[in-house]
């Protein structure tokens, strides 16, 4: 519904919603509360909706978090900052249910709104409600209580004061673990309203209480405090009180406490100065190097260069570079990997000899590691040492491993070479370059991957700049040019773009006497794909030659291009169009059916007036499949008894499908003269092209990524329900797979899963509870559960054809989300002290997880390792919390609790427009 609209939604149907049985009901009418308080007026609201909701009783947590966060910013629709108060009676409700993220969503919007109420209001309503909270029977109210205290402090009276300072004492020695992990979280910000007599006392006592708690989930916690609370102590009291905590902590028991301390160390050092740095901070950091957890060692890697910053090199060269030398041999990638990625950064600091002395063959190690992410970060990051020992002792020492790397296996690593080499190249000179990185660069012009060649091509452009036409033309021109008649037709399309690209750089007499004419030669290739390339480079070529060059052989060129027998499909030839309004109509349709062929072959990537603005290609292609539809549409409306025509000739093949891994092979052209055939295909296309743009959007923009991914599932949800039923007695034999109603069913549900993939990603990052988390992953693996089925149950032989690859991407990506969604709810377990049954449930999670057969491909293998490994690692850990502290037994399999799946990404449904304009055709 539009925001011009919304106003007048009937208020009685919304309110009636939020007592409807359908949660999306309810949940839409709690996201309109701020209609509903706009039409009652604010006493209304205050005394009658803020009641119902007090006294709404609803047991669905998606409903009870979408409350708490409307009414966090309700205070306008109940009468401003003075009847702020009447908003705490539903939100004292909701910071005491048994669901994570709706307890803490609570507690913000009582953040929120307590930071606007008076004094004192804030004395009269809001600290008898954090009181009440404290009193709380249940834990969960305790658990809230902790969150609000930093807000009700301030204002209230000294006797008060003592009386809150009393109450959170209480709450840092509370029975349960999880009141005591709540007040040590939020102990930084109430210590921050503390004043300064009392945080000696009061605050450093509960302190002491929470770093000497039995539960490790509770002492991390307390590290996290610590950086707090040394910003508000004088340096004198930091050493006296927090030091000692720190250097015991780095020797905890627990592996997780000192994970956490190796996160927060180096901000301590500023707190206690350099003196109590050098005699206790470096020792317990090069302890944390060498700790036994590979956990450990990954989060004290990853700060190594930020602590050297604050030692000075001397210190840094004795105390922190043997642990840097150790860990460049670690037995785990996951540590070299991190050290890698800052260890560049500590050339700065230790300078041009120490750098050489110590840290080169450090680098050189890396350089040789045999995981890929632990070169690539090394290789990101080379212009760091560049700047401290030149570039003669780099092109020494690091330039022979870069060569090697230059070969690496992994495309990436190959492509993370191809990027520097323009920097390398501008910063070694073109004498040595010539020796040692030329031939590489026309290597990669043959490379299987397509990025890498492309990457190469863009190198050969930057390389021509960097070091001038003369130069390019002696040694890039010539090799290129021989590389033209290559046998392979997708090498001698990378050699065009090599050729477009340099062209405006060698300017008008090389383009014309050299690039042109093997240009002109390659128009008489044998493969349309190369043909339609010289076409889209000819319109590249015409600004940088001379009007006699563009009229003697760009022209000819042109016009021979534009008669080969690869005709396309031209509506007007085959339709008898009855006036000539009809055949402008029909015309104008095969100009943007002929623009969709070259969209879905590759062939074009000039940009057309109506596409100006949009950056991304699939942006594009998305805008020009929008305007053909609707006038495909009208045609398919007014052809309605003439829509087969024996001369029409629509053709497909499936092969455009093979960048969506859904084809195994590419098989003949499928010829049919029904133009619903035609509506079907692009509709499809269109489907898939919305599916690639919501990928391109994850990283800039996931809400816009979901809701394209919705679009996306359904369109194809029309096809498999709504147009296909009809067209599959007008299809050949052999259909394709394409036009089946089964695949466009899996992957509508396919994309519903990968939209809420994006929304669990981001939901992870915003830190949401575990138990969320843990229902959107099994939510997840459920859709693709269901999308797998709808083509593994079909009989034998129907999708023969199908891609092996996509399937495994199916099923890899079911069980990774199966397997996060189980670790999740060991999480929860864990952190109700039900840790039998965490064990349990991983174990479980492990035995499915070793049976599923993940994809081939290279990236999903590390992915569905490193989760496993992590799962596993988990597990180990509550095994071993559970032999020595909790003594529960690992309940048998029918007793292991099960994740229960949530759904929250619908499809939007896809309403086919037409262009209606009257068409005429003879009959």
């Amino acid at each position: 519904m539009s925001m011009v609209d919304e106003p007048l939604y009937p208020i009685a149907v919304l309110i009636d919603e939020l007592k409807n049985d359908d949660i999306q009901l309810r949940l839409n009418s709690i996201r309109r509360l701020s209609i509903i308080a706009r039409a009652l007026g604010e006493e209304r609201t205050r005394k009658e909706l803020i009641p119902f909701l007090s006294e709404n009783n609803d047991d669905d947590d998606e409903v009870l978090l979408a409350m708490a966060e409307e009414l966090g910013v309700f205070i306008p629709y109940v009468g401003g900052v003075e009847y702020a108060h009447v908003l705490l009676p539903p939100l004292e409700t909701l910071a005491t249910v048994e669901e994570t993220c709706v307890r803490e969503k609570a507690v913000d919007s009582l953040c929120r709104i307590g930071a606007q109420m008076r004094e004192n209001d804030l004395v009269e309503h809001f600290t008898p409600l954090a009181k009440r909270l404290s009193a709380g029977e249940w834990f969960t109210a305790r658990v809230s209580a902790c969150g609000i205290f930093h807000i009700a402090y301030p204002s209230a009276p000294d006797p008060l004061k003592t009386e809150l300072r009393s109450i959170y004492g209480q709450l840092c020695q509370d029975d349960m673990p999880m009141v005591r992990r709540a007040a040590a979280t939020n102990l930084g910000k109430f210590a921050a309203t503390i004043e300064s007599a009392h945080l000696k006392t009061d605050i450093m006592s509960m302190f002491e209480d929470l770093t000497q708690d039995d539960q490790d989930s509770v002492r991390l916690l307390a590290v996290e405090g610590c950086a707090a609370l040394g910003k508000l102590l004088e340096p004198q009291d930091c050493v006296a009180h927090i030091l000692p905590v720190i250097v015991t902590f780095s020797q905890d028991k627990s592996w997780r406490v000192r994970y956490m301390v190796a996160n927060q160390l180096y901000e301590l050092c500023e707190a206690v100065g350099p003196e109590p740095t050098r005699t206790d901070l470096v020792p317990a950091y090069a302890r944390l190097l060498r700790d036994n957890e590979a956990e450990v060692r990954i989060a004290a890697a990853g700060k190594v260069t930020k602590f050297c910053r604050i030692l000075n090199p001397e210190l840094a060269i004795q105390h922190i570079l043997p642990c840097v030398k150790e860990l460049s041999s670690d037995s785990s990638q996951h540590v070299r990997s991190a050290l890698a990625s800052v260890i560049m950064g500590m050339a700065p600091v230790l300078g041009k000899d120490a750098t050489i002395e110590h840290l080169l063959p450090i680098f050189l190690s890396l350089l040789k590691d045999e995981f890929p992410d632990v070169r690539l970060n090394i290789i990101s990051k080379l212009d760091q040492v560049n700047q401290v020992i030149g570039i003669d002792l780099l092109s020494q020492s690091l330039l022979p491993a870069i060569v090697e790397l230059a070969e690496d296996r992994h495309w990436r690593v190959r492509l993370a070479i191809i990027e520097y080499i323009p920097l390398l190249a501008s910063q070694l000179g073109v004498g040595f370059f010539d020796d040692k990185l030329g031939a590489l660069c026309m290597q990669w012009l043959q490379d299987k991957v397509h990025s890498i060649r492309e990457a190469a091509a863009n190198n050969l452009k930057r390389l021509a700049e960097e070091f001038g036409p003369e130069w390019a033309m002696q040694h890039i021109v010539p090799q290129v040019l021989e590389m033209i008649n290559n046998p392979h037709y997708l090498y001698r399309m990378t050699i065009l773009r090599a050729v477009s690209l340099l062209a405006p750089v060698m300017g008008s007499e090389i383009t014309c006497s050299k690039l042109l004419p093997a240009v002109i030669t390659a128009s008489k290739d044998r493969v349309p794909n190369i043909k339609f390339n010289v076409a889209k480079m000819m319109q590249s070529l015409i600004p940088i030659v001379d009007q006699a060059v563009v009229e003697n052989m760009i022209r000819p060129c042109l016009v021979e291009l534009s008669e080969d027998p690869d005709v396309d499909i031209v509506f007007e030839k085959t339709l008898q169009s009855a006036g000539p309004v009809t055949l402008e109509e029909v015309k104008d349709l095969s100009a943007k059916r002929k623009v969709i062929e070259e969209t879905v072959n590759k062939t074009s990537k000039v940009t057309d007036a109506t596409t100006i603005g949009l950056t991304s290609a699939c942006e594009q292609d998305l805008h020009r499949l929008r305007q053909y539809l609707p006038l495909l549409f009208n045609l398919v409306h007014y052809t309605d008894k003439i829509k087969r025509v024996s001369n029409l000739k629509i053709r497909w093949s499936s092969g455009l499908i093979s960048q969506t891994l859904i084809q195994r092979t590419c098989p003949k052209f499928f010829q049919v003269d029904n133009i619903m055939f035609e509506l079907g295909m692009v509709r499809f296309v269109y489907a898939v092209k919305l599916r690639e743009r919501a990928m391109e959007l994850v990283s800039t923009d996931f809400k816009n990524s979901v809701t394209v991914y919705r679009e996306a599932s359904g369109v194809f949800h029309h096809l498999s329900h709504e147009l296909l039923p009809s067209l599959q007695l007008c299809l050949p034999p052999g259909k394709l797979p394409e036009l089946t109603s089964p695949l466009c069913s899996c992957l509508s549900l396919l994309c519903l899963a990968e939209g809420q993939a994006v929304t669990t990603e981001n939901a992870e990052e915003s830190g949401r509870s575990a138990s969320l988390l843990s229902k959107l992953h099994f939510g997840i693996s459920q859709l693709l559960s269901e999308a797998y089925s709808l083509l593994s149950s079909r009989p034998n032989g129907e999708y023969k054809d199908l891609s092996t690859r996509f399937l495994e991407y199916v099923t890899t990506m079911g069980a990774l989300h199966e397997l996060k969604s189980q670790k999740h709810l060991a999480e929860v377990l864990e952190s109700e002290d039900r840790v039998g049954e965490a064990v349990g449930v991983l174990r479980r999670a492990l035995a499915a997880a070793k049976k599923s057969t993940p994809s081939k491909d290279d990236k999903w293998i590390s992915i569905f390792k490193k989760e496993r490994e992590e799962v596993a690692k988990n597990m180990a850990k509550y095994e071993e919390l559970n032999d020595s502290m909790m003594l529960q037994k690992i309940p048998i399999d029918r007793e292991i609790p099960f994740p229960k799946g949530v759904k929250i990404v619908n499809l939007i449904p896809y309403t086919p427009k037409r262009l209606e304009r009257e068409l005429r055709f003879k009959s």
